[in-house]
């Protein structure tokens, strides 16, 4: 073999069209869909039970229900105990886990397929028949109210409750804490949490997903054994209203004694997944703040060292999305760190370059593959689009906006939200150490939290 051979690299072919897995779609005899992914070769498989659950139904004194209820799902049901649900659950090798959004209640196992059936079992007898014992869910309102406490000691905990407490209007529901206050978690009782249950969770609401090798498995019949007779008085979710922002240029600054960094919070309203421009905005995202080499890194990380880093994202809900640069910097460049950051995201309205958007499309449709490998990631993605009312495969949609993106267009989709309606800028960290350095932001008085 010559040195010749062993030096040259070989060729790298161009990447082969992808698009995400197709679906075969029946129903129980309950009326709930079942969405069958079947994925060769992924012998550990994911069901996944995604309820519509909008949180604004919640009544405004018992917040933070909806993660009581769904927290106490497997803790004992009609059938079995805490401990014997959870013995049943290793017997089989299955993964449980639970999941609230502003949206939707997520319920799901991992499995080997070879276990697929009696698992499904445990997870319906978690969905449809939860026992709501009164030790439990007094339980489950301690642990909670322990863990606000440690929330409220995390700088970007307090970030994010900020933001959402002065972004959205005080009579939207994401304008409060997704899990609830100490004075709406501590009144809950099992008999309220039972009466919540009854009332929204149920078939007329679900969608039941499998990702994973359905070889010789008939996932529909399996599906429809457990759930088939289910029954609920809960008939169709409520559609989510239309958030209401409050707009314009303020500056939030959360008094954390003793910190030795600033945590960062700055946004605004963004779009959601029904504008055709949410692939473009992801394009833009990418150039200004999504990765370690965008416009703000490279000046806050590298340039001037303020930061290990920061990160911006496009996130959305079912309605009304929001945009973001989070990130924390040291305590004596506070001032100086944001007037950067405000610099950059203004400036990127001016227009993003063809470069910058060729290399963010590749890495967006490049990646996509990696991103969707996995049964579980595939399932959790459908459970997402299903959530937010997009279809099953809206990641193909998704991916061709992003690749029929232009710098004019994903520069029109950045300018139509960044900035255009102000910039809310929210501070955690040593307030007296501080101020002084905000006041020259230009952004109108000073909003100071405790």
């Amino acid at each position: 073999m010559t040195s010749q051979a062993l030096t040259t690299p070989p060729s790298v072919a161009p990447p082969r069209p992808w698009s995400f897995p197709l679906s075969t779609t029946t129903t129980t005899r309950a009326g709930t869909p079942v969405h069958v992914f079947d994925q060769p070769g992924q012998y550990v498989a994911t069901v996944r039970v995604t309820i519509a659950l909008p949180l604004f139904t919640e009544p405004r004194e018992l917040e933070g229900v909806a993660t009581i209820m769904s927290r106490t799902l497997d803790e004992g049901t009609e059938l079995k105990s805490a401990n014997e649900f959870a013995a049943a659950l290793e017997r089989h090798g299955a993964a449980y886990g639970v999941d609230v959004s502003s949206d939707a209640l997520h319920v799901e196992i991992s499995v080997p397929t070879s276990q697929l059936a009696p698992a499904v079992k445990l997870l319906a007898e978690a969905v449809t028949r939860p026992a709501f014992n009164t030790a439990d869910v007094g339980r489950h309102v301690t642990i909670r109210l322990g863990e606000i406490n440690q929330e409220r000691a995390n700088a970007g905990y307090r970030a994010r409750e900020a933001f959402a407490g002065h972004l959205f209007d005080t009579s939207v529901r994401r304008s409060r804490p997704t899990a609830g206050t100490p004075d709406t978690i501590r009144p809950l009782t099992n008999v309220q949490v039972a009466k919540f249950y009854r009332e929204n969770i149920g078939p007329a609401r679900a969608q039941i997903l499998f990702a994973g090798d359905a070889t010789g498995v008939d996932v529909a019949a399996i599906v429809d054994d457990a759930f088939g007779d289910w029954t609920s008085e809960a008939g169709a979710a409520l559609e989510v209203p239309e958030p209401q922002y409050t707009l314009g240029d303020r500056v939030v600054l959360v008094n954390r004694p003793g910190s030795v960094q600033s945590q960062l919070l700055i946004g605004c309203p963004g779009p959601d997944r029904r504008e055709d421009i949410w692939g473009a905005a992801a394009v833009a995202n990418h150039v200004v703040g999504g990765t370690i080499t965008s416009r703000v890194d490279t000046v806050l990380r590298e340039e001037k060292g303020y930061t290990y880093g920061t990160r911006t994202s496009f996130n959305a809900p079912r309605k009304g999305g929001t945009f973001t640069l989070g990130g924390a910097v040291r305590t004596e460049v506070t001032g100086a760190a944001i007037t950067d950051a405000l610099r950059i995201l203004r400036e990127a309205r001016d227009g993003l370059t063809d470069r910058e958007v060729q290399e963010a499309q590749d890495s967006l449709i490049r990646t996509a593959p990696l991103r969707y490998e996995q049964a579980d990631s595939i399932a959790q993605q459908v459970g997402s689009n299903i959530a937010v009312g997009v279809p099953l495969d809206f990641a193909d949609t998704y991916l061709a906006q992003i690749a029929a993106t232009t710098a004019d267009v994903a520069t029109d989709a950045y300018r139509r939200y960044v900035g255009t309606n102000g910039l809310l800028v929210v501070v955690v960290g040593e307030a007296k150490d501080v101020r002084d350095q905000l006041s020259g932001l230009n952004m109108g008085d000073i909003i100071e939290l405790s």
